[in-house]
């Protein structure tokens, strides 16, 4: 049972893990294809220039935390599951967990719409990101148990 719920948090976090990773690159693409072209350096350092940079700088940024959050997820939980388990990775895995529920519930409310606008999200999308946190939490606290 412990297995299995390592690898469906492992499965579901490499999910959210690529398609984060996804995003970042393809937001660095469009971003630089939409920067604003300027011929003279006056104009470089204008203000909806600035603006435009550090919206996307920022937005970026909390994608990439995210994705080394499920990251370090994936790989602890593949620890926990592939090797002689360990009563520190496990609470490893346990903090990660809340670590990610909390990252991503504070960047999908607070952050990411006031730089992107509100976040078209389904409701598929909204139960994989909480069941990468509820996967890792749950693997994490179910092999605490075992271990005690």
């Amino acid at each position: 049972m412990t297995f299995l719920l390592l690898i469906a948090g492992i499965a579901v976090n490499t999910i959210l893990c690529v398609f984060t990773g996804g995003s970042v690159v393809i937001g660095l693409v469009f971003s630089l294809i939409g920067l604003p072209h300027s011929n003279s350096k006056n104009n470089w350092f204008s203000m909806d220039t600035i603006k435009f940079v550090l919206t996307i700088l920022f937005t970026l940024l909390t994608l990439i935390i995210f994705m080394l959050i499920t990251y370090a997820s994936i790989r602890t939980a593949g620890t926990l599951a592939f090797s002689r388990l360990d009563l520190f990775q496990a609470k490893k895995m346990l903090l990660l967990g809340f670590i990610q529920g909390v990252f991503s519930l504070t960047a999908f409310k607070w952050p990411l719409p006031r730089f992107l606008g509100a976040l078209k999200l389904d409701t598929k999308h909204k139960w994989v990101i909480a069941s990468g946190s509820v996967l890792s939490i749950t693997g994490g606290g179910i092999t605490w148990l075992y271990l005690m």
